[in-house]
């Protein structure tokens, strides 16, 4: 039986990016950047500054709870592939995200990164992030929303992703 393609998103699903910033700046995840447009501004500002004045700022990114095991529990099931996009103004950006691949995944994920500005350009069944931009809009296969009401965590993913596999 052929495996079903998953696709997962890096900052903001298996790797804590929002727990990496609160060590450049404390208060930087206490501004509400969900429902004001000025604050979100003002914390995309910050976050770029922060991004591109530490060159090894993707390689200690903690990873989100849980993640490490199920997605690594998930290559038996689904081919699999981390799609991210980095930030185009952090050129380390790019190699930090393989550096964090390859530290928290090994040889299970050896060339499984695929680093672009346009998700719904990759062809696959599933693509589990937690925002809608850079194509995720578009996705052709289900996109699963990471951090939502309906997928919280990796328990709860992780779950749903089985039974997908199972029926």
């Amino acid at each position: 039986m052929k495996k079903k393609v998953l696709y997962i998103d890096m900052d903001g699903v298996i790797a804590d990016f929002d727990k990496a910033l609160e060590i450049y700046d404390s208060e930087i995840n206490n501004m509400n950047h969900e429902n004001d447009s000025n604050q979100a501004i003002i914390r995309n500002n910050k976050v770029d500054v922060i991004c591109e004045a530490n060159e090894d700022f993707f390689h200690h990114i903690p990873p989100v709870n849980l993640a490490i095991e199920t997605v690594s529990l998930l290559f038996e099931k689904f081919e699999v592939y981390f799609l991210s996009t980095p930030m185009w103004n952090a050129p380390h950006s790019f190699t930090g995200k393989r550096i964090w691949i390859e530290k928290h995944f090994g040889e299970i994920a050896s060339k499984r990164l695929i680093l672009t500005h346009r998700k719904d350009l990759n062809i696959g069944d599933f693509l589990v992030d937690d925002r809608i931009c850079n194509g995720v809009e578009n996705f052709s296969g289900t996109h699963i929303h990471f951090g939502s009401e309906k997928f919280p965590n990796w328990e709860v993913t992780f779950r749903y992703l089985i039974n997908l596999y199972n029926n």
